[in-house]
């Protein structure tokens, strides 16, 4: 947070946390990214990820992409826009290698089910930053210091105002043992607290004492912080797709 100068800057290193590990990786094991989705995107992703080694880029969302987004694709061979709902994806399971959902999940009506699309479809790493929970936070909400509930979201489902899910260890390990069983999922997670109010302060030495605390708060037990992000490689065994009986 010490680089963050502004919302370009914040943006770019929760990207960087995202994706450059899965990068990293892909290059050490001698292959190539291969396509990526990028669920509930708009032009910060296109931007992002228009500039990284992908064979293919879709965007995808509920609302018809808006002008930056529609230059970037015009730009861009590799990118395409689609409209697509998070909670009822499209694709046939592992159609993309790399599935990336940036503060988008906790806008849906129904967030684990938006989560359990990301994993269907991905082949080999789902990524997702979302909001996190923790006890201060917890206590936060009880003073009403914090964003319960998210209002006026045009770019919503129906316009539809929307809670803010956060996800916790527990969650997490709860939903992927019950999706992977014991198949050899992996999740890694990175917590921090994160917050783009960090931005309004226009003073260096302000600014960095923000980020410092933000950095000694994360380490007292009970006060992780409020923004993750997480990454998760499947298991070996998927359970069948989700469909009806007869």
């Amino acid at each position: 947070m010490l680089g963050v100068r502004g919302h370009a800057d914040f943006h770019a290193l929760l990207f960087r946390e995202a994706l450059n590990p899965y990068l990293a990786e892909a290059k050490r094991g001698g292959r190539e990214p291969g396509t990526v989705l990028a669920v509930g995107a708009g032009s910060r992703e296109a931007l992002a990820l228009a500039e990284l080694p992908f064979e293919r880029v879709v965007l995808s969302g509920v609302a018809e992409p808006d002008a930056a987004v529609q230059e970037a694709v015009a730009r861009h061979p590799r990118l395409v826009y689609e409209l697509a709902n998070a909670e009822a994806l499209p694709w046939a399971s592992r159609s993309f290698d790399l599935v990336l959902c940036k503060e988008a999940l906790h806008h849906l009506a129904r967030p684990v089910q938006g989560f359990y699309e990301l994993l269907r479809v991905c082949r080999r790493r789902a990524v997702f930053v979302e909001p996190w929970d923790c006890a201060l936070l917890a206590l936060l909400d009880r003073l009403g210091l914090t964003t319960r509930f998210e209002h006026e979201q045009v770019a919503n489902l129906g316009a539809r105002d929307n809670h803010v899910y956060r996800w916790s260890r527990r969650s997490l390990a709860a939903l992927l043992a019950s999706y992977y069983l014991e198949s050899g999922a992996s999740c890694s997670v990175r917590v921090g607290w994160l917050s783009s109010r960090v931005l309004v302060p226009r003073s260096g030495p302000v600014r960095g004492a923000l980020a410092v605390a933000g950095w000694l708060a994360s380490h007292v037990p009970g006060a992780a912080g409020n923004l993750a992000t997480v990454a998760i490689d499947p298991g070996r065994d998927l359970p069948p797709d989700p469909r009806p009986i007869g």
